[in-house]
């Protein structure tokens, strides 16, 4: 058993880190509260470590100092019979402080469980070597439901009486652990990027639907982690297959797939909040609709009382000004004629020319600059003016091109409505020739 030594200050060169004890603790989620604490308040809690100076405890701690260029630091010293019992008082300085969620404390035992498994595997090897016993050391794999005992009773030992975690949340992460072990790196704090043991079960089960408990194969693990981490990429997983497997054959980044749902969203929550509105005036129009006719009856009465309308002056007034419009149009329809025709046969001999120059000459001067681009086979020329027209939100003119770009995804929706983020670098440009 571990016995406690005695607590000194030691200058902070003298601590050493191990690195399979560092990587059992997450990440504090308040780290700049503490560092501020240390910082005005000095070590309100010594860092724990054993006799060679190896730290068990507060590697959040250790490292907060030596940012802040604190030479000496007060330590807890434990003497023990080796890392079985160094992994003891890891979890138990942990599960006390509360800090952890339920399933980090659960990722904490079940990786402390599985370091114990490995240093008794490691002892079974050594005297299976030394005694050359072959049935030594050969252990049949755990059930999913042992290993759910085996972590429900490590709980039960180190957690305080009133911290319980039901077993079906143990349950869900053996089962997790069992089939889909790369999505365990995913659970923890979501305060710190990660997601719920319950959030990380969905997940697998909608993958398990889907054949895809091979996911973490399938793309980038930065990619993996936005999909895995953020609500709309596990709406795409859960249920978006059309958005999914743009991902899966790599035609589609995650990026865009996000935001392209966050704009479908916004155009969702934008009708039905305009359907609303309408639905309410519809009702507002309908009440002032009765008070109206009645208010204009009485306006027609009060009106018949009035002198009589001048409706032969209106008539008049109304024929002369029919009378100079067509007079006008007399005189300009034939210059209108040519001007249109003029324009026409110019716009196409221009066209005209600059296909039979591409033909006769091989080259051609462009009246301005595009944008080449491959789809499925055939080459498209973009207009270089209408791209930065949907780049800074005005897609007015441009709706066909609009919608042609958002079919084939090589527009990407902005953050921000309306705009749209052009991916320039991969379209063919029209450089200066140097």
């Amino acid at each position: 058993m571990a016995k406690f030594i005695t607590i000194t200050k030691v200058s902070i060169d003298k601590l050493k880190e191990v690195q399979e004890y560092k990587e059992l603790i997450p990440e504090n989620n308040s780290y700049e509260e503490l560092k501020n604490s240390i910082q005005q308040l000095g070590f309100l809690d010594p860092i724990t470590v054993n006799t060679n100076y190896e730290i068990l405890d507060g590697y959040t701690r250790y490292r907060i100092a030596k940012e802040l260029g604190i030479k000496e630091i007060p330590v807890e010293v434990y003497q023990t019979s080796g890392r079985e019992e160094e992994l003891d008082i890891i979890a138990s300085f942990n599960l006390k402080r509360r800090h952890l969620t339920k399933s980090e404390i659960i990722l904490l035992i079940d990786k402390i469980l599985e370091k114990k498994k490995e240093l008794m595997k490691k002892v079974e090897e050594l005297e299976k070597s030394s005694t050359n016993d072959k049935n030594l050391g050969m252990h049949p794999q755990p059930s999913a439901r042992e290993e759910a005992d085996e972590i429900r009773k490590e709980l039960e030992a180190k957690l305080p009486p009133d911290n319980v975690i039901d077993n079906d949340t143990i349950r869900r992460y053996v089962q997790i652990k069992k089939e889909a072990p790369w999505l365990t790196n995913y659970i923890g704090d979501p305060k710190n990027g990660k997601i719920g043991i319950r959030t990380a079960y969905d997940i697998y089960l909608a993958l398990k639907r889907k054949n895809l408990l091979d996911l973490d194969r399938r793309i980038p693990k930065s990619e993996l982690k936005l999909l895995l981490t953020t609500r709309e990429g596990r709406k795409i997983i859960s249920e978006r297959d059309d958005l999914l497997q743009l991902i899966l054959d790599h035609k589609m980044a995650v990026s865009q797939a996000i935001n392209k749902l966050k704009t479908e969203e916004k155009l969702a929550k934008s009708k039905k909040s305009r359907a609303k509105e309408e639905e309410d005036l519809d009702e507002t129009e309908e009440e002032e609709g009765e008070e109206d006719e009645s208010k204009g009856r009485q306006r027609e009465l009060d009106e018949n009382d009035n002198e009589e309308y001048d409706f032969v002056g209106e008539w008049q007034k109304a024929k002369e000004e029919e009378e100079k419009q067509e007079a006008k149009q007399q005189l300009t329809p034939q210059l209108n004629g040519q001007l249109l025709v003029k324009q026409e046969v110019t716009e196409s001999k221009t066209q005209n020319d600059f296909l039979n120059d591409l033909k006769t000459k091989g080259f051609a001067e462009l009246p301005f600059e595009i944008a080449l681009i491959k789809i499925e086979g055939k080459c498209y020329a973009i207009n270089v003016g209408a791209l930065r027209d949907l780049e800074q939100g005005l897609p007015e003119k441009w709706k066909g091109l609009e919608a042609f770009l958002n079919k084939y995804s090589i527009i990407i929706p902005d953050e921000v409505e309306g705009l749209y983020v052009i991916p320039w670098k991969l379209l063919g440009r029209c450089n200066e020739w140097k």
